[in-house]
């Protein structure tokens, strides 16, 4: 039990010192030597956990995900918070918040690696979508929502929001967000079946003003 132990403390070393390599440097800048200085381990070390650099980012990845995923269960707990402003809440509390955290993302969203891109949406649909369904249903049978597939529904939301706002595929202006925002909302209301201008108030959410 204790060399399993170890070994996962050793591991988190690992990811600890890349991550704030790959902020510092950038991912492609940084080398599997530059990460074994930092933890002062040996290269065989190093390859008993990890085949290759790309497998310690997609680790990363699965943490970011494991972090936004904490974030929204603990967001999600706080019964003091309207339904509605709670699931929104916690959808939005996918976006990483470490330090550099930016850097990251941009290394996810590259074109050449759509791979790390399409392993980060599968793990946070496969994460986000059961948290998600329990208060999502409970609109429902509080008539506070109408929809008939609650999954799909919680799915493409969470697509929608990841492709509108954390992907900057589409180079919007900061001038365009407010109108983005309030056109994201608008069709997030109709797709959880709520009364319209249900969700206009989470406008400060996203640090704009409506």
């Amino acid at each position: 039990m204790k060399t399993v132990k170890e070994g996962e403390v050793r591991r988190r070393e690992i990811l600890v010192a890349a991550r704030e390599l790959f902020v510092k440097k950038g991912y492609e800048q940084t080398s599997v030597n530059d990460i074994l200085k930092i933890v002062d381990i040996a290269k065989g070390t190093f390859y008993y956990y990890f085949a290759s650099k790309e497998e310690v980012l997609e680790a990363i990845i699965l943490d970011i995900v494991e972090e936004g995923a904490r974030r929204a269960e603990m967001i999600l707990k706080d019964k003091s918070i309207p339904l509605v402003s709670r699931i929104m809440m916690a959808i939005m509390a996918q976006a990483p918040e470490f330090e550099g955290s930016d850097e990251i993302k941009e290394e996810l969203h590259k074109v050449e690696n759509a791979k790390l891109e399409r392993l980060y949406l599968r793990e946070m649909l496969k994460r986000m979508t059961p948290i998600l369904q329990e208060p999502v249903l409970e609109g429902v049978d509080q008539a506070i929502f109408q929809m008939e597939y609650p999954t799909e529904c919680i799915e493409s939301i969470l697509l929608l929001g990841h492709m509108m706002f954390d992907c900057d595929v589409f180079e919007w202006k900061m001038e365009d967000y407010p109108r983005k925002i309030q056109a994201f909302l608008c069709n997030v209301e109709r797709m959880l079946g709520t009364k319209e201008g249900q969700l206009k108030e989470l406008m400060g959410m996203f640090g704009q003003l409506s």
